[in-house]
């Protein structure tokens, strides 16, 4: 490696290598999703500094472990299932210490511990280095380079921990830019994906589908007469309800993150491999929730009812569309045919 930076600037290789590094920079922070920045990160790494395996890993810092998220070269089928302890290993001693270690005979050393499923006893020379930022360790990596002799020369060691800045900056950055993004996504008063969310997860959901050959089933929910909530109990109380519902939406359907707020009080869910009747049965089991559990506002129970619309890809176009379409004229349907009964309980509740 310092023979081929040497070529590329004469006979300089400091000089050349923080040419590169300065190309890392720019490229790593062009990176945009974070699975993206890995597999960027493996490759460039490789690049400046031949390697036979890669470890990055994140913390967590209330846990105080480090979990895996690239493991390139020989490791366990499940590794990257696993969590490494702060302190455990060289690269839990980084997390830990947040210092850099270079360790040229780690076959050698009791800190390197071993991981169950890989070789134990080869010579092996490693590299681990903490990933800080602002002061917190945000992850660790370990570089490898085994065989008989293998060694990190000090260049390359400290070429490491320049990149290893490089990519702290990097992950951060992507980081910071998906959790931006998630938040676009979220509706702030319930949690739930917004109307933006839901049309992305729906896209995603019938491409899905569409690979998978399976079908989708959609559904809309609309809290009844939610306007008469607002007029007799305040905007808070809508509120607490908006809230209510949700979480009531989420324990019926058991997964998060199909359950959007797509606007004022219609909520959407998108379910993967599930037909209409299927869907139908989710939303009898929303109604009887929803029915069963009013919210108490102060001392008074709040009760309301939820009309609801089910369509799915098995009878209708696998388009978002048409299925928008025709379960919002399943939900009006509900909600006519319905009508009377709800105005005559708020009539008894007066």
């Amino acid at each position: 490696m310092p023979d081929q930076i040497a070529d590329a600037a004469g006979d300089d290789p400091v000089a050349a290598s923080y040419r590169q590094l300065a190309d890392v920079y720019h490229d790593l922070l062009s990176r945009d999703g974070v699975e993206e920045l890995l597999e960027r990160l493996v490759k460039t790494v490789r690049g400046l500094i031949p390697v036979t395996s890669i470890l990055v890993a994140e913390t967590r810092i209330e846990e105080r472990v480090l979990v895996p998220l690239v493991a390139e070269g020989d490791w366990p089928e499940d590794f990257l299932s696993t969590t490494l302890p702060f302190g455990d290993g060289l690269i839990g001693m980084a997390a830990e210490r947040g210092r850099p270690i270079l360790c040229n005979a780690a076959h050698l050393d009791p800190r390197a511990g071993h991981v169950a499923g890989t070789p134990d006893g080869e010579p092996e020379a490693i590299v681990s280095l903490p990933l800080v930022s602002g002061g917190v360790v945000i992850g660790a990596m370990s570089l490898y380079r085994e065989g008989e002799g293998a060694t990190f020369t000090p260049f390359e060691f400290e070429l490491a921990k320049r990149f290893a800045d490089a990519a702290t900056l990097a992950l951060q950055n992507a980081r910071t830019r998906a959790e931006l993004r998630e938040r676009g996504r979220r509706d702030e008063l319930t949690g739930l994906l917004n109307r933006r969310g839901f049309n992305e997860l729906l896209a995603s959901t019938l491409a899905r589908a569409r690979e998978d050959e399976v079908a989708v089933a959609l559904l809309l929910i609309d809290i009844d007469d939610f306007k008469r909530v607002n007029d007799s109990h305040g905007h808070t109380c809508g509120d607490a309800l908006l809230q209510h519902v949700s979480r009531l939406l989420d324990e019926a359907t058991r997964h998060r993150d199909c359950v959007c707020r797509i606007g004022g009080d219609e909520f959407g869910v998108v379910l993967l491999r599930a037909d209409t009747e299927q869907g139908r049965a989710v939303a009898r089991r929303i109604e009887e929730s929803v029915e069963a559990h009013p919210m108490l506002h102060g001392d008074e129970p709040v009760a309301v009812t939820v009309s609801t619309g089910a369509a799915s890809t098995r009878e209708t176009p696998p388009h978002a569309e048409s299925l928008l379409r025709e379960a919002d004229r399943a939900m009006y349907r509900q909600k006519r045919e319905r009508k009377p009964a709800v105005a005559l309980r708020l009539v008894s509740e007066q």
